[in-house]
C-alpha cells in the first residue's frame, strides 16, 4: 500500500512542527536512537515527491559514506512506502529520481573536488554528523548554495562542547540545557535557524534492546551516558590516550610505507583497515575501511578498490584466523598480529614514542583519536586501562607498530606458518 503523508502517525510527534518550518537551518540534535536521521529523509523525500522543482543535495565529510548511511535510509523509506516504482535509484554517482517530475535527491562527499557549488540550482541540503565536517567546509558550502528558499538540515550527536557548530549555533548551554535531557527547542542565536533537541524517548519505536542499552551507559561512562542517552554537550575528556596528533590532507610522498593494519569486526563493531607510513618521529595514517556488516569478500574488494597490492603488508587481529586464512588464500600478504605480554598497552607505548598526522578524510580515525582514553576510578585516578571503544581503527595502527617496529620479523612468520 502506498504510504499517505497525510497521516501523522507516520511521524514521530516532537518533529511534525518541522513539516511546515521554512527557516533556512533546522539543527536536529540529541542522543542516539532519536530517529532524528529517519526524520531528515522523511522530510527529504517529501519535498523531493510534493514540490514542483527540489534538488536536495546529501553532504558527508567523505563521499564514500554516503551510500550506506543517508542515500541506504531514504532508500530504505521508499521501499517501505511502497513508492518504489515511482523512483529510479543511481549508484554511480549517487542520485536519486523522481519520475513525475524530475526532482532529484544528489550526493556530495567534501572529500571530493565537485563539491556542492557545482549543483546548479539547488533548493535544499542534508549534512549527516554535521560534526564530522569543519567550519570552513560549512561556510564554503552554505555560501555556494544561491537562490530560491534553501533550507539546510544537519544531524549530529553533541560529542564535544568545544566544537564549532556549538559556538555558532548555540547560546550559553546553561540556558537551555537540563541534566535530565528533557527539553526539546532551542533559541538560537542566529535568525532564521531551528534548533531541536531530540532523545530516544522521542522516538515511538525504538526497540527496548536499544533503550536497555543507552541507559546501561549510566553505570559504564559518565560521558558517553550524557552525549547518547541524555543528547547533551559531552565534554573535553580527561584521560586520552593521544593527544599528540594533527590532521593533514594527504600522506607525504617521501614517508615510508609500513603496513596496513586490520581489525575485523562485523555485527557491533565495524572491520578498520588503515595505512600506515612512517617518517621522522611521525606516523601518517590513512583510513581504507571503516564498516559495520563486512564480510571478508567486502574486505577484499575494498582492498582492490583502495589499489592495495597484493605484496603490501597486512598485520591482521590474530582474533580472526579463518579470516585471514580467506584472504591469504585469495592472495593477499596477510598475516596475523602478534600479541605477547600486555600487548595492548605495550602497542599503545610505542605508538605514543610518535608524533601522527591523520589524513582529513579518516574521520572515523579521528572520532576514535578524540575519544580514545584510559579508564577511570571513581576518584577520576587513571587505572593504566584503555577503555574498549573508540579503538578499532586505533587497534589496527597498533598491530602494524607492535609487528614491523617492534617483533622479530622471523617470529611473525613463524606464528603465521602456526595459526595458518
Amino acid at each position: 500500500m502506498i504510504i499517505d503523508f497525510s497521516n501523522p502517525k507516520i511521524f514521530n510527534p516532537v518533529y511534525l512542527p518541522l513539516l511546515n518550518d521554512a527557516n533556512r537551518y533546522i539543527l536536529l540534535y540529541g542522543g542516539r536512537d532519536s530517529a532524528k536521521s529517519y526524520f531528515a529523509a522523511q522530510k527529504v523525500i517529501i519535498d523531493t515527491m510534493r514540490k514542483p522543482y527540489s534538488r536536495f543535495i546529501l553532504v558527508r565529510k567523505a563521499y564514500a559514506h554516503i551510500k550506506d548511511s543517508q542515500f541506504q535510509t531514504i532508500k530504505d523509506i521508499i521501499i517501505s512506502y511502497g513508492l518504489m516504482d515511482f523512483f529510479v535509484f543511481i549508484e554511480n554517482p549517487l542520485r536519486i529520481i523522481f519520475k513525475k517530475n524530475g526532482n532529484m535527491i544528489i550526493a556530495r562527499g567534501l572529500d571530493k573536488e565537485h563539491k556542492t557549488k557545482s549543483i546548479k540550482d539547488p533548493t535544499g541540503v542534508w549534512y549527516e554528523e554535521m560534526n564530522e565536517i569543519g567550519f570552513n567546509d560549512f561556510i564554503k558550502t552554505t555560501t555556494s548554495l544561491r537562490g530560491g528558499i534553501i533550507q539546510e538540515i544537519a544531524t549530529f550527536n553533541p560529542e564535544m562542547e568545544t566544537e564549532w557548530i556549538n559556538s555558532y549555533f548555540f547560546p550559553a548551554k546553561e540556558r537551555y540545557e537540563k541534566s535530565d535531557g528533557n527539553f526539546h527547542y532551542v533559541n538560537s542565536i542566529r535568525k532564521d535557524t531551528t534548533i531541536l533537541h531530540t532523545t530516544y524517548k522521542d522516538n515511538c519505536y525504538v526497540t527496548p534492546q536499544s533503550a536497555e542499552l543507552l541507559e546501561s551507559f549510566k553505570n559504564i561512562d559518565e560521558n558517553y551516558y550524557r552525549i547518547y542517552t541524555l543528547g547533551l554537550w559531552g565534554g573535553v575528556l580527561e584521560g586520552l590516550i593521544y593527544d599528540n596528533w594533527t590532521i593533514e590532507d594527504e600522506i607525504p610522498k617521501e614517508s615510508k610505507f609500513l603496513g596496513y593494519g586490520l581489525d575485523w569486526g562485523f555485527t557491533n563493531d565495524p572491520t578498520a583497515i588503515i595505512r600506515v607510513n612512517i617518517g621522522e618521529n611521525v606516523l601518517y595514517l590513512d583510513e581504507v575501511l571503516y564498516k559495520k556488516g563486512a564480510t571478508n569478500q567486502h574486505v577484499a574488494r575494498e582492498l582492490i578498490k583502495s589499489g592495495i597490492s597484493r605484496t603490501d603488508e597486512i598485520v591482521a587481529d590474530s582474533a580472526e584466523p579463518k579470516s585471514i586464512q580467506e584472504l591469504y588464500a585469495a592472495g593477499w600478504n596477510v598475516h596475523p598480529a602478534i600479541k605477547g605480554p600486555d600487548s595492548v598497552r605495550a602497542g599503545i607505548n610505542k605508538v605514543k614514542q610518535f608524533r601522527i598526522v591523520v589524513t582529513s578524510r579518516s574521520y572515523n580515525l579521528i572520532r576514535e583519536l578524540k575519544n580514545y582514553r584510559w579508564k577511570m576510578d571513581k576518584d577520576g585516578n587513571s587505572l593504566n586501562e584503555p577503555i574498549d571503544n573508540y579503538n578499532h581503527g586505533l587497534d589496527a595502527v597498533r598491530y602494524v607498530v607492535l609487528n614491523k617496529l617492534m617483533y622479530n620479523r622471523k617470529r611473525i612468520q613463524k606464528v603465521r606458518s602456526l595459526q595458518l
